[in-house]
């Protein structure tokens, strides 16, 4: 199929993506016909969901075809839109320290879109430098803020909040870096979302079909063992599959690196469950439609993408 699109793993990946979306709609189209008189609330939610998911799939795939200019972007506002949102659900009062994270990701998200324009030594192989002076510069300013107020009280407790927050969008902007990885880099990032993807997809599936043993149960009560391994098993078949995409590492790495990122995901989506709960929160917000909000939708994410790209980087 010759959808016109130039960049080659873009153009690999695009057809078999569009076959999968078809035929989720499909499934959906004859449950809804089926199954509407009967689970109604739950097949609106489902169309909610997907009729949101669809569009932002398709924009944030799209984007990869103009490179990290267009890439880093869309990654660079999700990660600001994601701190701002946490930020404001934790009331992060202390508004010098969010502005330090906040100033610090915009910064870091224009050298994601512009490392390949750039002849800076300094930034390394796949901009590694940008990422890990972008962290030594939000630690410096987040504490630097109690003491040039010259005050203690509450700053432990106001630095913790504000270092997570930056740190969320941090790992989110791996995702731009992505594409510094040499010829492999549109391929690594395509990778990662499809496996995030298949991950999350068929451990709800499975997890509701046959799912009968609680995983994390104060963590994440809906989650149970074998829709943990449902999605591992599926992630890796995504990644066996899609092993074209990373051409350096054979189908047997490219399944295990997939099944790796699963279980890696799954973490970042416990971890950002794990403060939910801590903080007495449901959705992190209102902004995406049968979601919640950009971190409830991009928690798998936020830790896959940091580790696809630095373990890329570790076997060249």
């Amino acid at each position: 199929m010759d959808l016109g699109i130039e960049n080659e793993a873009l153009a690999l990946a695009a057809p078999p993506m569009l076959a999968f979306v078809g035929v989720m709609y499909g499934i959906l189209v004859l449950l809804s016909l089926a199954k509407w008189k009967s689970h109604s609330e739950t097949l609106k939610n489902i169309w909610t969901r997907s009729l949101v998911a669809t569009p932002l799939l398709f924009m944030i795939m799209a984007s990869m075809e103009y490179g990290p200019l267009a890439w880093g972007f869309i990654i660079g506002v999700f990660a600001l839109a994601a701190h701002r949102e946490y930020c404001i659900a934790i009331n992060l009062n202390e508004k010098y320290m969010q502005a330090i994270g906040a100033v610090v990701l915009m910064l870091l998200m224009v050298g994601g879109m512009t490392h390949q324009k750039t002849e800076l030594g300094w930034s390394g192989m796949g901009g590694s430098g940008w990422l890990a002076l972008s962290l030594l510069v939000a630690i410096i300013g987040t504490w630097s803020i109690p003491i040039i107020q010259d005050r203690s009280e509450g700053t432990t407790e106001q630095f913790g909040r504000a270092i997570i927050g930056f740190i969320l969008g941090w790992l989110f902007l791996h995702g731009t870096f992505l594409l510094h990885l040499g010829e492999i880099g549109t391929g690594a990032a395509i990778f990662t979302v499809i496996v995030v993807a298949m991950t999350d997809s068929f451990a709800l599936i499975t997890g509701r079909i046959i799912g009968r043993h609680k995983f994390r149960p104060i963590l994440s009560p809906k989650k149970t063992w074998e829709g943990v391994f449902g999605g591992v098993i599926a992630a890796a078949i995504a990644g066996y599959v899609a092993q074209p995409l990373l051409p350096t590492l054979s189908s047997v790495e490219a399944a295990v690196l997939g099944a790796v990122l699963a279980i890696i995901g799954t973490m970042g989506d416990l971890s950002l469950s794990m403060l939910k709960r801590d903080l007495g929160l449901k959705d992190w917000s209102s902004a995406l439609p049968g979601h919640g909000g950009i971190l409830d939708r991009v928690d798998s994410f936020i830790l896959a993408a940091p580790a696809c790209y630095w373990i890329l980087m570790i076997i060249g």
